[in-house]
């Protein structure tokens, strides 16, 4: 059996004989065995930290710049159910912790009726947490393909994911319904302004296609981690944008494929990883 470690967060990591690449968003595309880790949490000490950055985050300037932003697109309606995918190990990654603190503050803020997160790379430990703090746990990897609900605005918050989940997500939504749709992520005008079109429109090209009837806010990265929300965005669809659009802009094809990538995971990936 191999040895077990406690780290400054309060937990244990559990090791296999297999030798690790422990990154937390991206699983190389090649055939690399990988470990499976699982950790013991220290709940109370993991809540403990979790509460700290709650309350940084519920103070800061950031927030309150969100939750301006996110109160004016939504006009006063009920948020349906927020959506969040791609968090990390929240608990063992400060980075992490902070994403999640800001999910559970807009939670308190927006008050809906579910609030669903998802990671593949989730220890069965993390899951249980997330659970004690009142959130839903998908167990699936579906890959951002989420469609969000016609009842009323779903907020979807992916913290510096893949942008292959998020064409995924924008490709099972495609249609006038995306105007229920508020979404929290890398700026698409950075995206764009950044990578040549040809590479988007064959990479990515829901981004690509739904980027000019697109209302963007960029956000002041003015919380005092610099490195927790850089670059984020938030997005909407207003309908009176996706009016203008025919038929046959929707029109949506078979479900995106990548080749030679190594930021996004697969569930295909998560089976022959066993995790």
């Amino acid at each position: 059996m191999s040895k077990s470690t406690e780290d400054s967060d309060g937990f244990q990591k559990v090791k296999s004989k297999r030798c690790a690449k422990n990154k937390p968003t991206k699983i190389p595309s090649k055939c690399i065995e990988l470990e499976k880790q699982e950790i013991a949490i220290d709940f109370d000490k993991v809540f403990k930290r979790i509460n700290c950055a709650v309350d940084d985050i519920k103070l800061s300037n950031f927030f309150g710049d969100v939750i301006k932003s996110v109160s004016n697109i939504l006009n006063a309606k009920n948020v349906v159910e927020i959506v969040c995918l791609g968090l990390g190990h929240v608990a063992e990654c400060n980075i992490s912790r902070y994403q999640l603190a800001l999910l559970l503050c807009l939670k308190d803020s927006l008050k809906p009726d579910n609030v669903l997160v998802h990671d593949p790379i989730f220890y069965k430990s993390e899951c249980e947490l997330l659970t004690k703090l009142g959130l839903e746990v998908i167990l699936e990897n579906n890959e951002g393909n989420y469609v969000i609900s016609d009842k009323g605005p779903t907020v979807v918050f992916f913290p510096h994911c893949p942008k292959q989940l998020t064409n995924n997500f924008l490709w099972s939504n495609w249609g006038p319904n995306l105007e229920n749709c508020v979404l929290i992520c890398n700026s698409f005008t950075s995206l764009v302004d950044n990578q040549p079109s040809r590479i988007l429109s064959e990479t990515v090209p829901f981004i690509f296609k739904i980027h000019p009837h697109t209302s963007e806010q960029a956000l002041n990265n003015s919380f005092k981690y610099t490195d927790i929300f850089n670059d984020t965005a938030i997005h909407h669809f207003p309908k009176e944008h996706l009016e203008k659009l025919d038929s046959n802009f929707w029109t949506r094809g078979d479900k995106p494929a990548y080749e030679n990538t190594e930021e996004f995971i697969t569930s295909l990936m998560i089976q022959k990883l066993n995790i």
